[in-house]
């Protein structure tokens, strides 16, 4: 098949957890037939990315995000009544050349990453589409709305109802809907009653993630004990969780454990993370090449999300690291039984700062068995037949619709 692949970002380095996903999708389809890339970037680096994805794709066209425009056509959007993560991620000269590589190359499918580039597939309404939603954002932007205060939770919550409004019509329009859990399913199903729904679960190469010969270097050692968390740090969410943190549960912790230190390791840390360094015992390393030695030292790694939607990455990394966990209630929430038995689950700081400190106090043996049910969990996800079953389920559906649109024709 001849496949249209859009991404609101570079899928490379998969480095972060949508570019993760998307990669291996893009990964996968390729192997399997010829995929055009169509794709955006904001971070000045990955201009430096697109040569590696050239063994992937036949073709790829890649576009800077122009920040301040974007920015200037999402506030716009208020106006319009538009979602506003649509109109940041609106280009003339994407639409173009989308249009441009249609009309050319007679795809047989597009393939959209994230609800921001389907406008760019919208247009073609004889073109099955599969949309990958992967989370349900307008749900996360209602929960950005009930954390900020006024006029940002008016905005966001506005956002919301706008995003929710066009993902149900998403749904409805394109042949088939993917999400990474089956409670996001059941979430964007109130949402979109009608049109087909299908769970793509987050797949995890664990060939990458090997703790007993991932040395961990003197710097981290010294650091120890510490607990960590990863995630890119200009998230709100992770921002949001690493303030929640900092101020209410890791005070109760040093009750019980006074020399614990706080490592926070991902790219992009704000002046908001950044404050927190102000208390001594909490790091902040910023863009590190490779967490694993970071995961490596750890003795308990955490997920004190406030706000998620779909299944954490940073969960999944950490486990496969054999690394204990601890998480928020509403982060293990979205993983399958198998895994959330594997780590602690609390709602209440108080909750956190204990299992926190009793595993930093009497820790648990490495032996292997959060890797191992992390193993038996990777293998059930056979990535490549549900990939194609999705995109063979979908030329299927449009070829059918398409035929029924002829009949009526006819008559």
């Amino acid at each position: 098949m001849r496949i249209l692949f859009l991404a609101h970002r570079l899928p490379y380095p998969p480095n972060k957890g949508d570019k993760i996903r998307s990669f291996w999708e893009l990964k996968t389809l390729s192997a399997r037939h010829e995929v055009d890339l169509f794709c955006f970037y904001d971070d000045p680096q990955d201009r430096f990315q697109v040569e590696p994805l050239r063994y992937y794709c036949r073709s790829s066209y890649v576009e800077p995000i122009s920040v301040p425009g974007s920015r200037l056509r999402a506030a716009s959007a208020v106006v319009l009544g538009h979602p506003f993560g649509t109109a940041f991620f609106y280009s003339r000269q994407m639409a173009a050349r989308v249009a441009e590589a249609v009309h050319s190359r007679s795809y047989d499918l597009a393939f959209v990453f994230g609800s921001s580039m389907a406008q760019y597939a919208e247009l073609w309404p004889d073109l099955p589409k599969i949309l990958d939603l992967v989370d349900v954002d307008s749900d996360k932007w209602a929960q950005f709305s009930s954390h900020s205060s006024a006029p940002l939770s008016w905005l966001w919550k506005l956002e919301s109802k706008r995003l929710k409004r066009y993902e149900s019509n998403l749904v409805r329009a394109f042949a088939n809907t993917l999400v990474c859990t089956e409670a996001e399913e059941r979430l964007l199903r109130s949402v979109a009653p009608q049109g087909k729904i299908s769970v793509l679960e987050n797949w995890l190469d664990l060939s990458y993630y090997q703790p007993e010969t991932t040395p961990v270097p003197d710097k981290i050692c010294a650091l120890e004990p510490y607990v960590i968390f990863t995630g890119t740090m200009d998230y709100f969410p992770n921002v949001d969780a690493v303030q929640f943190f900092c101020r209410e549960v890791l005070p109760q912790i040093r009750v019980r454990v006074p020399k614990l230190r706080f490592v926070i390791a991902g790219r992009n840390p704000g002046r908001q993370v950044m404050r927190l360094t102000a208390d001594p015992s909490v790091v902040v390393t910023g863009t590190v090449s490779d967490i694993r030695p970071y995961l490596r030292g750890a003795a308990v790694a955490v997920a004190p999300m406030r706000i998620a939607r779909g299944v954490q990455n940073k969960i999944l990394e950490a486990l496969a690291m054999d690394v204990p966990v601890v998480a928020s209630s509403v982060a293990a929430a979205a993983l399958p039984r198998e895994l959330t038995l594997l780590l602690a689950a609390e709602t209440s700081p108080e909750g956190l700062a204990d299992r926190v400190a009793d595993l930093v106090l009497a820790p648990p043996e490495r032996t292997h068995r959060r890797r191992e049910s992390v193993k038996r969990y990777t293998e059930t996800l056979d990535l490549s037949a549900h990939l194609d079953q999705f995109v063979r389920a979908a030329a299927a559906a449009a070829t059918s619709r398409t035929q029924e649109d002829r009949i009526e024709m006819t008559v």
